[in-house]
């Protein structure tokens, strides 16, 4: 099911505008179980993006709620659309299962460079090129996910997660300025645990007791191995994902 504009639509028709033409939109991502959860970090960093494209709407949690009502779906994955014409949500199931979490994700690192100077990383625009393309041949070789390094050098993300490691029982993440979206779990996990953030090189990570990657329908998903070289499992993982599945199901029903 999708709302478009707020009217329930059968088909897949929008108004052309420069989010069609050009990519001049955002959209978000969110984890919903019986309510959507980070909701109000969801909305404060779309409404923030719109300012910074200059496209004059802002999205208020009460008018999020009323169409999510209208969707009436649980348990899935709910994307919400803006540009100057549209806003549009939509939902799908969650991909994930446990044998995912048991197993962790296999990473390959891309030769495409993040370009820590372009508005565009820094944004969850319409624009997600290289992103999907990286992704789609990375599977196609059997990988669960691809990660950027910068024009520097330093790893920066990965197509649809951020990424952290530990070494000597200390978490260590790239920093913003690397070239890299502020996942909403990014912030949860340096808000809930001491990291560190900086410039980090692809052996850091390789060198590390273990590796995670987060976004907002993984939560957090340990990495078993980055360009087939296995990466070790700390039990600092597990506590973190621990802490954040028992705040998830507190965040999860209505109050």
């Amino acid at each position: 099911m999708m709302i478009l504009n707020g009217n329930i639509i059968e088909d897949n028709k929008v108004i052309l505008d420069t989010g069609f033409f050009f990519g001049r939109g955002l959209f978000e991502t969110i984890l919903v179980k019986d309510k959507p959860i980070f909701l109000d970090e969801h909305i404060d960093r779309i409404n923030e993006g719109l300012k910074k494209l200059n496209i004059n709407k802002i999205i208020t949690k009460d008018y999020f709620m009323d169409n999510f009502y209208k969707l009436k779906q649980k348990n899935c994955a709910l994307k919400l659309v803006v540009t100057e014409a549209n806003t549009l949500f939509s939902t799908r199931e969650i991909p994930y299962t446990e044998n995912h979490y048991e197993k962790g994700f296999s990473l390959k690192l891309s030769l495409i460079k993040r370009n820590p100077e372009s508005h565009g990383v820094y944004l969850k625009t319409l624009n997600y090129l290289d992103n999907i393309i990286e992704k789609e041949t990375a599977s196609k070789e059997g990988f669960d996910e691809v990660i950027f390094e910068n024009t520097y050098g330093y790893i920066a993300e990965g197509s649809t997660s951020n990424i952290f490691f530990i070494k000597d029982n200390i978490l260590y993440t790239p920093s913003i300025k690397c070239g890299l979206l502020n996942g909403i779990i990014r912030k949860w996990v340096i808000s809930n645990f001491n990291v560190i953030e900086g410039n980090f090189t692809l052996k850091d990570i390789l060198n590390s007791e273990g590796a995670f990657i987060t976004n907002s329908l993984l939560g957090i998903m340990k990495v078993s191995s980055i360009n087939n070289n296995n990466i070790e499992t700390s039990s600092l993982i597990k506590e973190i994902k621990t802490k954040y599945d028992l705040y998830i199901n507190k965040s999860s029903c209505f109050t």
